[in-house]
């Protein structure tokens, strides 16, 4: 639960105290915890507390940010030891309490409180808090070095994990030095007290993980990817570095404060100085602009980079959030695609990007591309291998826009996202359309869309799958490799009046029929469907026409008769006439994807989706 999506932030506060059976033991060996709680909830040192307090919500002048904390207090009884367990797995920071007149208190973090959180699969921030200095022998002083320390040793000793400084288990470790129940109240000690809830809060809201890896020292991927975006969005010029005004438009964009000339001529001066191999005569260079937020990261300054992110709509993972693509809301039979904007825009990149301008998009032109999203949106299923893509020459225009096609229909929120990652510059509403719905296409007797999707049956061996490797070009093998799951293709096909529409095929594996049927509504996507057929049964396509009917999703269908080169069976073949003439559809189609004879297939399922006949 981080800044962009919360309204209340859990820091639960547990304190190091060992296992006791008498009440006032506890409390007067205690580290301290319910004492810092009570004290920065109150504003006062308070001298009897209960050794256990009840969830206290903090106001919201005491929450950094406007944003609620409450502090959950543990026990430390070990019938509550499940309680605690629950309570660490949902807090969005820890706090550790140690007295500074008991070492063994000090040991336990590390014996006990940090391999118990590696334990729960516990992920958190970590601030570790030094209480009751005033109780501190002269010979027992410890540095907050010697604190890390000793933390770290016990911890490789017990456990045999090597632990970079400042981190353990990828927690990150933070230390607090507080002076609880001081007979006089000062200032100073006000601070460091509310230092620790401050610092809790900061580490949830600008946390260090998903930016930058401390034991290799570099930022994270994803981050210098979101990075690359920035960097992009703010060179106006497009000369690869950000002068003087550039840089004032960045600041800007995230501050929302210009800075003054002098200030920017000292900045320009400090970052030739900083980083000479990241600037350049026209100004800073994104390699400048990534050790400058690498250095960020190394003093522990992560608000600037945070703020920056959450500016330009990225959210706690490093991905554009969700409130800034529009809700769109549509029938179950309406589809979604592409604008002429958007298809425009797709055109210009691809050229942008064909960098030896042979007409097609090479692997490593397509990842230069996408360097901008936090990762390319085509690796893995659905969208790998789903488009006419030669392994020698690449992705052509038509095959990439396919995809984009492909995406829109199946990701809209994630197809516009995209757009937005590679520089789409227009408003995120203009870049997708929601489709006149197919009900009303039918009394109208013709389709406004220019992408169909057509859903393939059939049974086991009857060449769905060559079908569709044939589709996109794909050569024919005759090893059968059985297909468990959903697969889609698409390509563009030329209809009948000449226009070109995207065809994306829908393969529905045999065994995935009767749960593909079990929803009302499961054909409400399907712009036209296609039995292929081997011989087989025609008692599939029969209950697949049946149930587009009576749950309002009828749809076109089209009978292929597959595997043409093989020998026929009069019997089947006469089966399937009849079956095909009692549901008015076009008798059934023969093809063989061996032969390359597809006798048009591919353009009579647009004809057919696009006439709805």
């Amino acid at each position: 639960m981080h800044y962009a999506r919360i309204s209340a932030c859990a820091c639960f506060i547990h304190g190091n105290r060992p296992f006791c059976n008498s009440y006032c033991c506890r409390r007067r060996q205690g580290t301290g915890k319910s004492s810092l709680i009570t004290t920065f909830a109150t504003g006062n040192p308070v001298k009897d507390v209960p050794p256990v307090l009840l969830s206290t919500r903090l106001p919201k002048h005491l929450s950094p940010d406007g944003v609620r904390i409450t502090i959950i207090d543990t026990s430390s009884r070990p019938e509550d030891c499940f309680k605690v367990g629950e309570q660490l797995r949902r807090a969005d920071a820890i706090v550790l309490t140690y007295t500074c007149d008991r070492q063994e208190t000090l040991e336990r973090l590390s014996s006990f409180w940090l391999p118990r959180l590696r334990d729960l699969g516990v992920n958190v921030p970590v601030i570790v808090a030094a209480c009751k200095l005033d109780l501190q022998h002269d010979n027992q002083e410890e540095s907050l070095e010697d604190v890390e320390i000793t933390i770290r040793c016990s911890a490789y000793t017990t456990m045999g994990v090597y632990i970079y400084p400042s981190y353990y288990y990828n927690q990150q470790l933070h230390c607090f030095q507080i002076l609880l129940l001081k007979k006089y109240f000062t200032l100073l000690f006000l601070l460091k007290v509310a230092d620790v809830f401050t610092f809790a809060q900061y580490s949830v809201n600008c946390p260090l993980g998903p930016l930058y890896c401390r034991n290799s020292k570099t930022l994270k991927p994803r981050f210098v990817r979101a990075l690359k975006r920035i960097f992009i969005h703010c060179d106006l010029d497009r000369d690869g570095a950000l002068g003087d005004t550039e840089l004032n438009d960045f600041q800007v964009k995230y501050v929302k404060d210009p800075v003054p000339e002098t200030r920017i001529a000292n900045l320009m001066r400090f970052l030739r100085d900083r980083f000479p191999e990241g600037m350049n005569e026209r100004g800073l260079t994104f390699t400048g602009f990534q050790s400058l937020h690498a250095d960020f990261m190394k003093i522990l300054f992560r608000e600037i980079p945070w703020t920056m992110l959450k500016r330009f709509g990225y959210n706690d993972d490093i991905k554009l959030a969700d409130h800034l693509i529009p809700d769109l809301k549509r029938a179950p039979d309406q589809s979604i695609e592409l604008t002429n904007e958007s298809l425009d825009f797709l055109k210009k990149i691809f050229v942008a990007f064909d960098i030896n301008s042979d007409g097609y998009l090479q692997p490593e032109e397509l990842k230069e591309l996408f360097s901008t999203a936090p990762e390319s949106p085509w690796i893995g299923a659905p969208y790998e291998d789903a488009a006419d893509e030669s392994a020698f020459r690449g992705l052509s225009l038509d095959a990439f826009l396919s995809k984009w096609a492909l995406m829109t229909l199946l990701e809209p929120t994630f197809s516009v996202k995209n757009l937005i990652y590679i520089g789409f510059p227009g408003d995120p509403s203009t870049a997708i359309r929601v489709i006149r719905s197919r009900s009303l296409d039918r009394k109208m007797q013709h389709s406004e869309r220019n992408v169909f999707q057509c859903f393939v049956f059939g049974p086991r061996g009857a060449g769905k799958s060559a079908l569709l490797k044939s589709f996109i070009r794909w050569p024919y093998l005759e090893i059968y490799d059985p297909t468990n799951e959903d697969r889609y293709v698409v390509n563009v096909v030329d209809n009948s009046m000449g226009n070109k529409k995207y065809l994306v095929l829908r393969e529905i594996p045999e065994d995935g029929v009767r749960e593909l049927l079990a929803n009302n509504k499961s054909l409400a996507s399907c712009d036209v469907a296609v039995f292929v057929h081997d011989r087989s049964s025609s008692e599939l396509l029969v209950e697949i026409a049946r149930h587009g009917e009576d749950n309002g999703f009828e749809v076109p269908c089209l009978i292929v008769a597959a595997k043409d080169e093989q020998d026929s069976f009069p019997m089947a073949t006469q089966e399937l006439t009849r079956v095909s003439r009692d549901l008015g559809v076009e008798a059934p189609i023969p093809i063989s994807v061996m032969l390359g004879s597809l006798n048009g297939l591919f353009r009579r399922i647009v004809t057919a989706a696009d006439t709805l006949i």
